[in-house]
């Protein structure tokens, strides 16, 4: 009997297939791609007393940007953590401190609303950091399905090509660790600054376009020849 080894990708290790030389077969290679437009915007936003006019403390700024956040319908309670808190002293005891927070947003509009409120409040540390989905998992399961329709497409073109076709899938290889997600982790710049003559600082609208998060997937895979 053909021994048959298949890897499947919640198997933590590969094993090599062997398969008896009179067998005829083709071999391919699958491939998927899927690109997704973000539902989950990572923000991180950074207070710092040394940015603030009049040393305004911390916890004064994390008030008011609290609440400038819910005037636009952020839910702060659920949305927005802490990430991380610090002081810097310097000489004569003083001390300036910086806290950095994490904001989930699920559009890019809700993100120039925050931006704009922001912006009011002079707090411009502001980053995104990472974005995915909701339903990331679910796009890697039909990723990784997707190439194996891709392999056996291809394989059933090739063998056509010669008068042939194929049969039964004998052998799946499957060298990814998993499907890798291309990330969109630039610094979006969400306004432009200029100076104009009366020296008032004023804000030119900027297309905001997130890329989507791309998922790439492979599998390599042999089919029968049907005689």
């Amino acid at each position: 009997m053909k021994k048959l080894l298949v890897t499947i990708l919640a198997v933590a290790f590969t094993l090599p297939v062997f398969a008896q030389e009179s067998e005829n077969y083709i071999q391919v290679t699958g491939v998927s791609e899927i690109e997704i437009v973000p539902n989950q915007i990572y923000l991180t936003i950074v207070l710092d007393e040394s940015d603030s006019k009049g040393r305004q403390a911390i916890e004064n700024q994390r008030r008011e940007m609290v609440n400038a956040l819910k005037k636009i319908g952020i839910n702060t309670e659920k949305n927005l953590t802490m990430e991380d808190m610090s002081s810097s002293y310097f000489k004569r005891g003083n001390a300036l401190s910086k806290a950095s927070y994490q904001l989930l947003l699920t559009s890019s509009e809700q993100v120039v609303k925050v931006y704009d409120a922001l912006a009011v409040l002079n707090i411009s540390d502001v980053n995104i950091t990472r974005v995915s989905h909701t339903d990331i998992e679910q796009f890697k399961s039909k990723c990784r399905k997707e190439a194996m329709i891709n392999a056996k497409t291809v394989a059933s073109e090739l063998a056509e090509a010669v008068g042939q076709t194929i049969g039964a899938c004998i052998y799946i290889y499957d060298s990814n660790r998993g499907v890798t997600p291309t990330y969109y982790n630039d610094r979006i710049v969400m306004r432009s600054m200029a100076k104009v003559a009366n020296e008032e600082a004023v804000f030119e609208e900027e297309p905001i376009e997130f890329k989507k998060i791309k998922l790439n997937y492979s599998v390599n895979a042999k089919f029968r020849i049907n005689e």
